[in-house]
């Protein structure tokens, strides 16, 4: 085992990698960096004046310099930049369609390379889009020359190769690359679409994505079990992927008789046609550089040392991507890498491997778990805990399937008859591990969850878990203990334990959620509640919003109605936690909203809800005052929302949706319950009847969710005016961001993100912060009963407080009875 100093010696290449790759992923971010800059000079500094003399010290000062040297380049990259973030407009491109799995799941999108700008002012040659194609147009193949007329929208937010959207509305093919190995990667993986066709759509989905990396076609219920249980690495085409695939040539060309020399010198061109049909991602573009540098190492008679090829596979990176470090992907496959070399040694000692391959393999899942645990949780929020188990039973099978699926790519390349029989062999392996991923996933207990995990956790986990497997004597048994420590916290603090709730009462909690330009409302009690209404537009959005509150079940997602702003964005609460019922409003015709079939097959209750019709969970009542049921297909979506009345710890809330003039009428009609708090209806806008609602429900407090600079001009000033005329205090997401309302005693405490002005009108300080806003009146519980069967029209859908282990949960084909997403 190497010492400390070894292995600083054999790491100074992959450290000074490290330094140019940090250094250029700063320089991305040089507004909100150079603390940083400076405090790696002074680091480095101390470092070298520590050291001077000592061998293993002199990479410090060269380290200091490359990253000064990164810093540099990606600064003057992210400067071709300045003026120009935040523009959108009409564009019309020249490019070419590189390679690479771009957009999010269920989605297709390109990666788009500008040649030629014309007449775009905020568009320049050379900029790297996001391409995205309508529907129902033909999708572009890698390697085509287009030119594209669309909407163009540059991203306001520095860092990423990819610097803007674009959304064509029509383009047109010029020419393709005549890049050989680049056309035959495209040839083979148009086969592969025509051989998936013969599986069934989770099978052909999870195959892709192990194949390819492509992960985009995976159904959400086995993208949130693979994540679950510790399996979506192998649909990332990482360095496993790149290994299996070189063994596997290695052995083949022992079969055949081929020299090992020869084998090694095959291996180049293939693993690049490999690295081409899986687009170029940065775990194999590592892997395969790694690869062809120990084949060279082999074939010049040199000792190979992989920490030194890291490095320079490192480097090569850079080239390709500035901001690499700051890539998840680059973090998780080189702490994965380097957890296996460095730490299945001491490890296997630890736990006495010699001579078991099963305590072998569930050694080396635990070193490269070990070293990515951290930035899963950083990038992610949770760590799946039974990882190491399902690897052990699903790592076996992974050459077999691959190879099947090769062997079946290469027979329909040769248009042999009959080349999808070796994938009848594949299916069933591909049905173990979706199984498998299902019945991990669902213990509740099987994911560490921590939001936000900090990077100073990072910096101070490492160098313990070095100490502790490497050190010796006393600075191993102190580190050590420190580490044990440190992780009993970690796992006290993210295990999902469901405990009940102890200490003082809290009382009712509604967050407002900052989601832009849409709609989103976290409702929240003492007793574990937990209500979403509506979702915004953005999934990851959301998804981040609720992992940040560590919400683990939702016990009903109420859909106000489904356009993108309030439903965009729900598969993001499907991502993140289980959801126990989603209810809508009646749908009309071709209406709905992919998310309702997404729940629907991850096994949730999806039913319609309207005027009526009522649901109770544990101490919170909820009315549907709207839609009216006999209104037709001719009323506006907007006016058909759900108007949701909801009374929860003393407090009344009105839920307005998007109702414009039509719904407040519908909506006055009958007498309307007061309110203590009021959501705005659509985002603040002004519809005739709205100052008539505002004086029946008589708001203490109204909340307007809108987004900031939004081209609508939302919230009207006569909306506001209406609002100061009633002595109605307002909060706005655009200037507080997330509004967290608490029902206390007398009234609400309200508390916002921002330290701007957020809480306006009846002689109200306006400053983001938290003021209590005092109710002259209390409306009983008993003030709108619900009566009637649980799922009846005119009924109360009576559901009791869900523990993720009881009542109904996401259901999982085939596997557990739920899915902990």
């Amino acid at each position: 085992m190497d010492t400390g100093r070894d292995l600083l010696l054999r790491s100074r290449l992959l450290l000074l990698a490290l330094a140019l790759a940090l250094g250029g992923a700063l320089g991305c971010r040089a507004g909100k960096t150079f603390p940083w800059v400076l405090a790696a000079g002074s680091m480095a500094m101390l470092l070298r004046a520590g050291g001077r003399g000592r061998r293993e010290w002199g990479w410090v000062l060269p380290a200091l310099l490359l990253f000064y040297a990164g810093f540099f380049i990606g600064w003057h990259g992210e400067s071709r930049l300045e003026g120009r973030r935040g523009e959108a407009g009409w564009a019309c491109l020249e490019g070419n369609v590189e390679p690479g799995n771009a957009g999010g799941s269920g989605e297709e999108a390109f990666l788009f390379r500008v040649e030629r700008a014309k007449g775009c002012p905020f568009a320049s040659p050379g900029d790297l889009y996001l391409l995205r194609v309508g529907e129902g147009g033909r999708y572009p193949e890698w390697g085509y020359r287009l030119e594209v007329e669309g909407y163009l929208h540059i991203f306001s937010r520095p860092g990423g190769r990819v610097v803007g959207s674009l959304r064509a509305e029509k383009y047109r093919q010029l020419g393709s690359i005549g890049h050989p190995l680049l056309r035959f990667a495209v040839f083979l993986r148009r086969n592969w679409e025509g051989l998936a066709g013969a599986l069934p759509g989770r099978e052909a989905a999870l195959l892709g994505g192990i194949l390819l990396g492509d992960y985009r076609r995976l159904e959400l219920r086995d993208l949130v079990a693979l994540r679950g249980s510790g399996l979506i690495h192998l649909c990332a085409a990482s360095g496993l992927h790149v290994g299996i695939l070189a063994a596997g040539l290695l052995w083949l060309s022992g079969k055949l008789g081929l020299s090992r020399r020869m084998a090694v010198l095959l291996q180049v061109p293939l693993l690049a046609l490999y690295a081409l049909m899986a687009g170029l991602s940065v775990p194999i573009l590592r892997a395969s550089t790694v690869l062809v540098l120990a084949g060279a190492a082999f074939l010049l008679g040199r000792d190979f040392d992989f920490l030194a090829a890291a490095g320079a596979a490192v480097m090569v990176l850079f080239l390709h991507q500035v901001d690499l470090a700051s890539s998840p992907s680059f973090q998780l496959s080189l702490a994965a890498a380097l957890g296996v070399v460095l730490l299945r040694p001491p490890l296997g000692k630890l736990l006495g491997s010699d001579g078991s391959r099963f305590l072998d393999l569930l050694v080396t899942s635990l070193a490269a778990q070990a070293a990515a645990a951290p930035f899963l949780l950083h990038h992610f929020g949770e760590f799946p805990l039974l990882a190491p188990m399902s690897n052990l039973l699903v790592l076996p099978v992974l050459p077999l399937l691959m190879g099947f699926t090769m062997f079946s790519l290469v027979l329909s390349a040769l248009g042999v008859p009959g080349a999808s029989l070796p994938l009848a062999v594949a299916a069933p392996m591909t049905r173990w591990i979706l199984k498998v991923a299902g019945v991990f996933s669902s213990a509740r207990w099987s994911l560490v969850r921590i939001y936000p995990f900090s990077l100073a956790w990072i910096t101070v986990y490492f160098p313990l878990l070095l100490a502790a497997l490497l050190g010796r004597g006393r600075v191993r048994r102190w580190a050590g203990m420190v580490l044990v420590a440190l992780l009993s916290l970690l796992l006290a603090c993210g295990l999902q334990l469901n405990l009940p709730a102890v200490g003082g009462d809290e009382g009712v909690r509604l967050a407002f959620l900052d989601v832009g330009q849409g709609d989103a409302c976290l409702i929240q009690t003492p007793e574990g509640v937990n209500l979403l209404v509506d979702g915004g537009k953005d999934p990851s959005v959301l998804e981040r919003k609720l992992r940040s509150r560590d919400v683990r079940h939702l016990d009903a997602v109420l859909v106000s109605h489904p356009e993108e702003d309030h439903a965009g964005g729900l598969e993001g609460a499907l991502r993140a936690c289980s959801v126990g019922l989603v209810l809508h409003p009646p749908l009309r015709g071709k209406e709905g909203h992919r998310f309702f079939s997404l729940a629907a097959d991850m096994g949730v209750p999806v039913r319609e809800m309207k005027r009526g019709d009522g649901l109770e969970v544990g101490g919170v009542r909820v009315e549907a005052l709207g839609p009216d049921p006999a209104w037709d297909g001719d009323v506006a979506a907007n006016d058909r929302s759900l108007v949701l009345r909801m009374e929860a710890g003393g407090g009344s809330f009105l839920f307005t949706g998007d109702v414009e003039e039509e719904g407040l009428h519908g909506l006055l009609r009958e007498p309307v319950p007061r309110c203590d708090l009021l959501k705005v209806p659509h985002h603040g806008g002004y519809a005739e009847g709205l100052e008539e609602l505002l004086r029946a429900l008589r708001p203490r407090l109204a909340v307007i969710s809108v987004g900031a600079g939004n081209p609508y001009g939302h919230p009207s000033p006569l909306t506001l005016r209406a609002l100061q005329r009633q002595g109605c205090a307002v909060c706005r997401t655009d200037l507080g961001g997330d509004i967290v309302i608490r029902v206390v005693e007398g009234g609400f405490r309200v508390q916002t993100s921002r330290e701007e002005t957020s809480l306006t009108g009846n002689g109200l300080p306006g400053v983001g912060g938290e003021r209590d806003i005092s109710l002259p009146r209390r409306i009983p519980a008993s003030a709108c009963p619900l009566e009637g069967d649980p799922f009846r029209p005119g009924g109360s859908h009576r559901r009791e407080s869900s523990n993720p282990l009881d009542g109904e949960r996401n259901g999982h084909a085939g596997a557990a009875a739920d899915l902990a997403a």
